[in-house]
């Protein structure tokens, strides 16, 4: 038992070592290899086959890939509980060239080129769920995309319509891939089952149907700028 302690030991101190220093892959690894069953299964069959250093090399090359994997972790959930600087544009899955907009009235629209606007993307919404994310105008700071009569408006958030409940008109549930890969709706936390969608070119929340034109229409994909 003592031995076997040492053993450890002394690769967890020679993987430790190796960790700060540049390693080339190794075949073989993979992300998906990090748990305690598959560590302790490699340093064996190294230990077996090329020795204690060579178990230890493994072991670090696991450590690195894990590591990486808690940082792209803790850069997404950053990401969606800041609540603010996460500035993008809303891309139409089936009008490619339209992203999310509104009008001089403050009407939302799907719209092409210089009609398209940045949203902030505030996650948790306003309501502060969890999942939830609302949309404030970049141009326009303060300014959120709401609901009202069941179309989508860009208000100021000191001064709505309905203001007792603009919160829960203007945040929405993310949901990811939903119908496309790559593609988001966004379901209202108000009106379950009532998605984003363009219609005319205006966007509107209604309720799901069970086709592959509003699967279309309600499916938008999150962009640095629209191509």
């Amino acid at each position: 038992m003592t031995g076997g302690l040492l053993v450890v030991l002394t690769i967890a101190s020679i993987a430790n070592a190796f960790t700060t220093s540049d390693l080339s892959p190794f075949d073989g690894i993979a992300a998906s290899v990090i748990n305690p069953d598959s560590i302790d299964s490699t340093i064996d069959s190294k230990l077996r086959e090329d020795g204690i250093l060579e178990a230890a090399k493994q072991l670090s090359l696991l450590l690195k890939v894990q590591q990486k994997q808690t940082a792209d972790l803790k850069m997404i959930i950053d990401q969606q509980s800041c609540g603010c600087n996460v500035k993008r544009y809303q891309r139409s899955q089936n009008y490619p060239l339209y992203s999310w907009g509104f009008n001089q009235n403050g009407e939302g629209y799907i719209m092409k080129e210089f009609g398209y606007r940045q949203f902030r993307l505030v996650s948790p919404g306003l309501t502060g769920q969890n999942n939830t994310v609302s949309f404030e105008s970049v141009d326009y700071p303060d300014y959120y995309l709401r609901h009202f009569g069941f179309q989508l408006f860009l208000e100021n958030v000191q001064s709505p319509r309905n203001p007792q409940i603009f919160d829960k008109d203007a945040t929405f549930h993310i949901r990811q891939n939903k119908w496309f890969p790559h593609f988001n709706a966004y379901e209202t936390v108000n009106y379950p089952n009532r998605f984003i969608r363009h219609k005319g070119y205006r966007l509107r929340i209604d309720r799901y149907k069970n086709t592959d034109l509003y699967r279309k229409d309600a499916s938008f994909q999150t962009v640095l700028k629209p191509e």
